[in-house]
């Protein structure tokens, strides 16, 4: 039997396989004294419910939420989902897995996206400006982690190397922008699309095989990590202009666009607008794709999205390669 992954099961099929412990509880039987083990197992291509009803108790003390486990079952069907009935689990030591079978990769290449991101660097004709972005990514330290580091945790862009992703996805749509009203300070903006997400190498991290929130992560968040981190090199360049300094920070701050997604203050310059829509247009247009290349066959509309209060129109499938449209 080869690799089973959770996007390709499919009710009655027998299963054998390592899977990631996403979520795992010892819930009280309603009719019974004992427990049954419920959990949410993961895999890079997405999540199932499974359930252990027999030695619940015993398995469960095998293991913890972000272990590997190998499972034997079956796939069952229960209020029209695919739910896991567990016979036998246990824990897997490091070496009896792939981490690429968990935490999902990006399809760019890592050291061309790294060369690609030092060309907006290089692009950027303001001194001051571009001695700030020679500070951070020139630090190959920082470099490295951007390019290796998730853009959210399940989000948009939830795989190693999304994060670079992301940003070359925003900074292509604020030089378009910039085409179109060359009334915006063009330096400023890509300097604020190079950064505006720099907090996320501190605030995200796998963590086992899954990606989580460190703790300054939760505590603090990226968007004032980034602020942090933006000032840090700032105060260490003295002839950095204050004002352009400050417009920089607004930029950084405001980027979510509105307070109840986390952005400290609003919008309040062109360029803070044009960074907060693409920023947004590419986190969900990639989440729709997304979804949409999840999408089981012969489905044409995607599951209830409760992130967008919504279903999303499936359609046929595109061959990324060919451009041709295949029947789902």
């Amino acid at each position: 039997m080869g690799r089973q992954f959770i996007a390709d099961l499919t009710e009655g099929q027998q299963v054998q396989g390592t899977f990631s412990v996403r979520q795992r509880r010892l819930v009280p039987f309603r009719d019974k004294p004992g427990q049954y083990l419920a959990l949410v197992l993961g895999d890079r291509t997405g999540e199932v419910a499974a359930r252990m009803w027999d030695q619940a108790e015993e398995a469960a003390g095998l293991f913890t939420e972000g272990d590997v486990v190998e499972v034997t079952g079956r796939v069952e069907s229960y209020r029209g989902q695919l739910q896991l009935r567990l016979d036998r689990i246990r824990p897997c030591a490091e070496g009896e897995y792939d981490r690429s079978d968990f935490v999902a990769t990006g399809k760019l290449d890592g050291e061309e996206a790294k060369e690609k991101l030092l060309e907006w660097v290089a692009s950027v004709e303001n001194p001051d400006l571009r001695l700030l972005l020679h500070t951070v990514f020139g630090d190959r330290e920082i470099l490295d982690s951007f390019a290796e580091c998730p853009g959210s945790k399940s989000l948009h862009h939830a795989h190693l190397g999304g994060l670079i992703h992301h940003t070359l996805c925003v900074l292509a749509m604020l030089q378009a922008t910039c085409e179109a009203h060359p009334e915006l300070d063009r330096d400023l903006l890509i300097t604020g699309g190079l950064l505006h997400d720099l907090g996320k190498i501190q605030e995200l991290a796998i963590v086992g095989t899954t990606i989580d929130y460190t703790d300054v992560g939760r505590l603090v968040g990226h968007i004032v990590l980034t602020d942090r981190m933006v000032m840090e090199r700032i105060r260490d360049l003295p002839d950095f202009p204050e004002e352009l300094a400050v417009r920089l920070t607004h930029l950084l701050l405001s980027h979510h666009g509105q307070k109840e997604y986390g952005a400290p203050v609003l919008p309040m310059t062109p360029e803070a607008c044009a960074l907060h829509y693409a920023d947004n247009l590419d986190a969900h247009v990639q989440f729709f794709g997304e979804v949409v290349e999840a999408g089981p066959p012969g489905n044409r509309w995607s599951e209830y999205q409760r992130l967008l209060d919504r279903y999303i129109y499936l359609g046929p499938r595109r061959d990324p390669n060919s451009g041709q449209v295949q029947p789902r």
